[in-house]
């Protein structure tokens, strides 16, 4: 699961957002939402997974249906990499955190929008979620059947946002 502060400061975003406009807008624009995973509970118990990353690269699943990719080259020695899909939200925490990349060794995250509500909305960001709860970064984001994917500079929160 994500971590308890993670979580508890996504959770306090989106009751403000609500509070204030009715819905559950994020600050990745107007009339943004963060995807909504649908019977968040199923991926409690199972929504971690963890694998040590060489400079080989290699693929990274969690029962959740999200991924990230390592391309040869992203990590510069042998990295214990945790990914946890989020119950309630289509996202997922990167750890270890602030784990930096180099340029043209991106990993690929894969985040599994089936079974959410991504479906209502025109068009989906992945979006870097700091550690207040704060959408810092909207990043360039691929949206496939059924997945949205972006290349990461660097570990920490991300989540769909649709618009």
């Amino acid at each position: 699961m994500f971590n308890r502060s993670f979580r508890s400061n996504v959770a306090a975003l989106a009751g403000i957002l609500i509070t204030i406009g009715g819905c559950s807008e994020s600050p990745a624009g107007a009339g943004s939402q963060f995807v909504v995973r649908d019977g968040g509970a199923r991926f409690a118990a199972s929504g971690t997974s963890s694998a040590v990353i060489t400079p080989a690269g290699g693929t990274l699943q969690t029962a959740a249906g999200d991924r990230i990719v390592f391309p040869a080259g992203a990590v510069a020695e042998p990295t214990t990499i945790t990914v946890t899909s989020s119950a309630q939200y289509a996202g997922v925490e990167l750890e270890p955190h602030g784990l930096r990349f180099p340029a043209g060794s991106e990993p690929v995250l894969q985040i599994n929008t089936n079974g959410s509500n991504a479906r209502i909305f025109r068009s989906l960001d992945i979006v870097y979620v700091d550690e207040s709860g704060v959408v810092s970064e909207v990043l360039p984001t691929a949206v496939g059947s059924g997945a949205t994917q972006a290349n990461l500079q660097h570990f920490s929160g991300y989540l769909v946002a649709g618009h």
